[in-house]
């Protein structure tokens, strides 16, 4: 009886695993957590100012957010379809004391409003990238890492090319800073 509830938890911890690696495929891109070193390095090529709304398109465990947001005095908004993760996110949000300012949405990127967003910050898939573009190309500055935006020059890349910056206006020009 005991081997028996065993192996049910531990089918359900794989089935768990799975939902959290191999479903978000299908939707965005896997999830890939980063080591603390690269989050720093989003961060600082990032180039945040004080009072910007920096927001996370598959947030994740939240911790792209939580540095972004204990270093500079910014808003972060993440958005996440997995609801594991979101959970997962908002207790490291508590548990760094940022719950005033970090707000974690559960739901598709692909119908999420970045209206308010200042800086967007992905790490998609290109295949995600290109759903996302052009909709939301007029609105900011847009952080992607590894992956850069197809047909669309970066205004900034760092020198390991794996982090592009582009800078757009809140109109409609591309690559010239306001």
């Amino acid at each position: 009886m005991m081997i028996t509830i065993l192996y049910i938890l531990v089918l359900i911890f794989f089935i768990l695993l799975a939902a959290m690696v191999i479903v978000p495929v299908f939707f965005g891109a896997p999830w890939h957590p980063l080591s603390d070193k690269n989050i720093n390095r989003i961060i600082k090529f990032a180039d945040l100012q004080p009072g910007e709304t920096f927001y996370d398109l598959g947030s994740g465990d939240g911790r792209v957010l939580i540095a972004a947001s204990s270093n500079q005095c910014l808003r972060g908004v993440g958005v996440e379809i997995d609801p594991i993760k979101v959970w997962l996110s908002r207790y490291f949000i508590i548990a760094a004391k940022l719950a005033d300012k970090i707000r974690i949405h559960r739901g598709s990127m692909f119908d999420f409003d970045v209206s308010e967003a200042d800086v967007i910050y992905l790490y998609l898939t290109h295949q995600a990238l290109d759903r996302l573009f052009p909709e939301i190309l007029d609105r900011m500055k847009i952080i992607c890492y590894r992956f850069c935006i197809r047909n669309l020059e970066p205004t900034k890349m760092n020198k390991d090319k794996n982090l592009f910056w582009y800078q757009v206006n809140k109109g409609r020009t591309v690559n010239e800073y306001s």
